[in-house]
């Protein structure tokens, strides 16, 4: 798969990551500013994310976009808001990694198999 759907991935990922840092901030403070930034920041990973799915499996995208941001979400409740992880919350974190892993193995071996029988579109990268 060619790398540039996967930086609008990544891309989608950090807006949200920051969009959802910023809804945590904001929650406690009320700030009208901060709620238009926070709804600016999740549309702005939605749009991201629709150009990623233009050449990745929706299914592969959209998981590794939630697990990713999820585990980046993690993170920060950590470090800067004092939240646990605990081990449950480690334990599905790790799951949901392996999903992923197993979605795009999924994706990779379904595409090679359209390709083998003659099915497969070439993507634009």
């Amino acid at each position: 798969m060619p790398l540039r759907p996967w930086l609008f991935l990544l891309a989608a990922v950090a807006v949200e990551v920051v969009g959802v840092t910023v809804m945590k901030a904001a929650s406690g403070s009320g700030s009208l500013a901060a709620f238009m930034f926070m709804y600016a920041m999740i549309g702005l990973s939605f749009c991201l994310l629709a150009q990623a799915v233009r050449r990745l499996p929706i299914a592969l995208a959209y998981a590794a976009w939630e697990t990713i941001g999820l585990a980046c979400v993690t993170l920060i409740g950590l470090r800067f808001f004092g939240e646990s992880p605990g081990p449950f919350k480690l334990l599905g974190i790790a799951v949901l990694m392996a999903g992923v892993v197993l979605v795009n193995v999924g994706a990779s071996r379904a595409a090679a198999a359209r390709d083998r029988i003659g099915g497969g579109v070439a993507a634009e990268g």
